[in-house]
């Protein structure tokens, strides 16, 4: 039988989906679960249809292999068509939150320079949500298509002004600017590598097996490149943190960025504190790809 008109792959897609659809669901339980526990779920639903297709490729397995990637991509194209449907649902509605007048004037500047920065026209932010799940340094937007709801961290509120709080907004746009290109770039050289070891091993498997422990070398070697990359991710995640950092600092100013940390970390914040101490799983974690304040300002400093 076809494998489109088998009835055993439709429901393995099913189940994929189910999964899918139940992390992503887990994933947006604001206040409800503890971010860490949502990071832990939402990467780790991925990861095991991940590790299926790979094990499925591995072993020519169709149904096992192509299951997993139809439900990723029926879940992403899910995903899209709701953020369509709600932008446009939206768009035809009052923003949902009021706004007071310091949140209007940060507002008006986000989108002037917004516009300013010619960033993606979906970044409109037309009302700001002050929320204790984004780091105290940083700033977002709501995870939509159409990107109208500016996240700002609640334990900042009424500490800085409108001005410092714009240097913050303005490190997220340069970097929403910037950041496409460089993540294609760095993903691209994080699993290409992986990707043609993989295809080599495949195909090399029968001739592995008439060599004693030929294919545990292959695995362990597996194991070990995909380690390696994913560390030199991680380390390059953090330093195109930095350097977004420097970008930041020619639009805004150097002194007006480093006194805004400065400030920041005279506050001593929670999280931020947490962060440096690495007190913590959640902040070791972070650590890796995250720069904590005090190296944001030594980076600066150094320039």
């Amino acid at each position: 039988m076809p494998l489109l008109g088998d009835l055993r792959f439709w429901t393995l897609v099913s189940c994929w989906m189910s999964i899918l659809l139940l992390t992503n669901y887990v994933s947006h339980l604001y206040g409800r679960i503890r971010r860490s526990i949502r990071l832990v779920v939402y990467f780790g639903g991925f990861g095991f249809v991940l590790v299926f297709v790979l094990l499925g490729f591995i072993l020519r397995m169709s149904e096992l292999f192509w299951s997993p990637i139809v439900g990723l991509f029926a879940f992403f194209s899910m995903v899209q068509f709701y953020d369509v449907f709600q932008y446009l649902r939206r768009s035809r509605m009052l923003p949902p939150f009021s706004t007071d007048s310091d949140d209007k004037v940060i507002l008006s500047k986000a989108r002037e320079l917004s516009r300013r920065l010619q960033v993606s026209e979906r970044f409109d932010p037309l009302y700001i949500t002050w929320v204790y799940n984004i780091c105290s340094d940083e700033v977002s937007f709501e995870d939509e298509f159409q990107k109208r709801n500016l996240l700002l961290p609640l334990p900042l509120r009424g500490k800085l002004s409108s001005d410092e709080l714009m240097v913050l907004i303005s490190a997220f746009l340069v970097e929403q600017k910037t950041g496409f290109v460089k993540s294609a770039v760095l993903y691209a050289k994080v699993f290409l590598p992986i990707t043609v070891y993989t295809v080599v091993w495949v195909e090399e498997i029968p001739v592995l097996l008439n060599i004693p422990y030929a294919l545990l070398a292959g695995q362990i070697g597996y194991f070990a490149i995909a380690a390696i990359l994913m560390m030199f991710l991680f380390a390059s995640i953090k330093k195109r943190s930095l350097a977004n950092d420097l970008l930041t600092a020619r639009l805004v100013g150097k002194e007006s960025l480093l006194a805004v940390l400065k400030k920041i970390d005279d506050l001593k914040l929670r999280d931020l504190q947490r962060l440096s101490a690495k007190q913590d799983l959640r902040s070791k974690l972070y650590s890796v790809f995250k720069p904590n304040l005090q190296e944001r300002i030594d980076n600066l400093t150094r320039e």
